[in-house]
């Protein structure tokens, strides 16, 4: 049986090792840098195991063959489906043709309406037509005008070609890889493609732009012509996200008969705002109401992981984290 003696030393041991040691030694300081390296590590482990839990509840049921829910400004992917798949973006397109005009023209620069671009399917302009850049970029995201986008690629580029390839151009340099431009509106090509990936990148991009959040988010205007003299057409925004979606500041819809029903939509809530992308929808109203439930998703999910981050660090050890907070 150990002796009294040998009991007290060993219980006076034990109770040293649980005392913080202290402050100014460099055997305290290296004790207090460890503890502070084990807290982090803790930390991080537990903001892992949030993101996992959050991920873990029950997502949408989406039918549209490739969709994507991002953080408009960290990029953070909260939902997923098939977002690599190569797909036709249909009009989504055009988020590519008006970010490049608005960053490489004026916003008076006049676009005369060519007899091609007035051929193209969809569209409200004639041969000879002159509108302000803006105003036509306005007609063109809006109501999603074909011949608008032609005419914006030819006085921007000067030709449907070489606007594609500043198109390319621009598509690595954002990040969006899987991407190819033939033209400028969306209108199908094999060689045209994209992903749900890629749409969210160049949305998340193009909406940095105020212009560009501007043009998009806009419901209904009159856009008024420089020729014919005092022309003027009522353009109502085809994203009805705009009218239903609390919070929607933007994007672009899609539609082809390859393509399906394609939509980036963006939304905000506090100093959140989030970005969906649905591409080949079943049909016109699924691309909508599938959009809004990963919206809604997404939001639900950056509210439980900032809840439960909150949370975790409420009931972390304050012994710990005073003894951290003196490492510098």
């Amino acid at each position: 049986m150990p002796d009294d003696e040998a009991i007290m030393q060993e219980e006076s041991l034990a109770a040293s090792c649980l005392e913080l040691p202290k402050e100014g030694t460099d055997w305290s300081m290296n004790i207090l840098k460890s503890c502070k390296r084990i807290y982090t590590a803790l930390l991080s482990l537990v903001l892992l195991l949030v993101w996992s839990a959050v991920a873990m509840a029950a997502a949408p049921d989406i039918t549209a063959d490739a969709a994507i829910v991002i953080d408009e400004a960290t990029g953070q992917v909260l939902y997923e489906k098939n977002a690599d798949k190569r797909e036709y973006p249909a009009s989504m397109t055009k988020m590519m043709t008006c970010i490049l005009a608005l960053e490489t023209s004026s916003p008076d620069q006049l676009v005369t309406v060519s007899r091609y671009a007035a051929d193209v399917e969809c569209t409200r302009l004639y041969p000879g037509y002159t509108l302000r850049m803006a105003d036509i970029l306005q007609q063109m995201m809006m109501i999603s005008d074909n011949g608008a986008a032609t005419a914006v690629g030819e006085a921007v580029g000067g030709d449907e070609a070489t606007f594609a390839a500043m198109m390319n151009e621009k598509a690595q340099a954002i990040g969006a890889v899987n991407t190819h431009f033939v033209n400028m509106n969306g209108m199908p090509d094999a060689n045209h493609y994209s992903t749900a990936r890629d749409m969210a990148k160049i949305a998340a991009y193009a909406m940095h732009n105020d212009a560009f959040r501007q043009i998009v988010g806009t419901k209904a205007k009159n856009i008024y012509y420089i020729a014919p003299q005092g022309h003027k057409t009522y353009c109502r925004n085809t994203n009805e996200l705009l009218e239903s979606y609390p919070g929607c500041t933007g994007i672009k819809t899609g539609w082809t008969s390859a393509a399906r029903g394609c939509l980036s939509a963006a939304a905000k809530r506090g100093d959140k705002e989030l970005i969906a992308v649905v591409m080949h929808s079943d049909d016109d109203e699924t691309r909508f109401s599938e959009a809004a439930a990963l919206l809604d998703y997404g939001f639900e999910q950056e509210e439980e992981a900032a809840k439960a981050v909150a949370d975790s660090e409420t009931t972390a050890d304050p012994a710990l984290s005073q003894a951290t907070a003196a490492v510098h």
